[in-house]
């Protein structure tokens, strides 16, 4: 039975869309958000610590690990905020940049694979090439490579059942083996 998906590709779904590429990757996946924010600030510390470390003496005083830890607690707690401006930033000058920019996409998801279709493009992608599948409450990622997912919000279905429904399907399909 297929499933189709039918909605408008906005700002807010390429920011989930970054969201979503940032859990991919090494610390992402094993550590989590605020395990690369702790990575983050524990890089800036050492930098600044280097930096002002006069003449390599190692001699520490408690003033000097107070304002490193302060220093870290701060970097640490300040992330989210400029990782937050950053991905609003970045959606003003490449969002745009997409063919897929405030257009409608349609999503077919079949026995057979995957095809989208938008602007006059259709594009196919057999299952064989979904890695996984990530869920968050309000999207499906599908990642095909390190660079590309497809993105299925659950707005653009009718309610939570269809949503869990056709996660269930994608899940079925996923790691299964192309018929020959």
């Amino acid at each position: 039975m297929d499933h189709t998906v039918t909605y408008r590709f906005g700002r807010a779904d390429y920011i989930a869309l970054l969201r979503a590429h940032r859990t991919q990757g090494f610390v992402g996946r094993h550590f989590g958000r605020w395990g690369r924010y702790v990575c983050f600030g524990l890089f800036f510390v050492a930098v600044v610590f280097l930096i002002n470390m006069p003449n390599w003496s190692f001699d520490f005083d408690e003033v000097d690990l107070i304002v490193y830890s302060v220093t870290f607690v701060i970097i640490v707690l300040m992330a989210p905020v400029g990782e937050f401006l950053a991905w609003r930033v970045l959606s003003l000058f490449i969002f745009p940049r997409y063919s897929v920019a405030n257009k409608d996409l349609t999503v077919t998801f079949a026995d057979d694979g995957i095809r989208s279709q938008h602007s006059g493009m259709e594009g196919k992608i057999p299952w064989s090439t979904v890695t996984r599948v990530l869920e968050t409450k309000d999207y499906l990622f599908l990642p095909i490579s390190r660079a590309e997912m497809i993105v299925v919000p659950r707005r653009a279905l009718p309610s939570d059942d269809a949503a869990a429904e056709l996660a269930h399907y994608i899940r079925s399909k996923v790691g299964t083996p192309a018929a020959n």
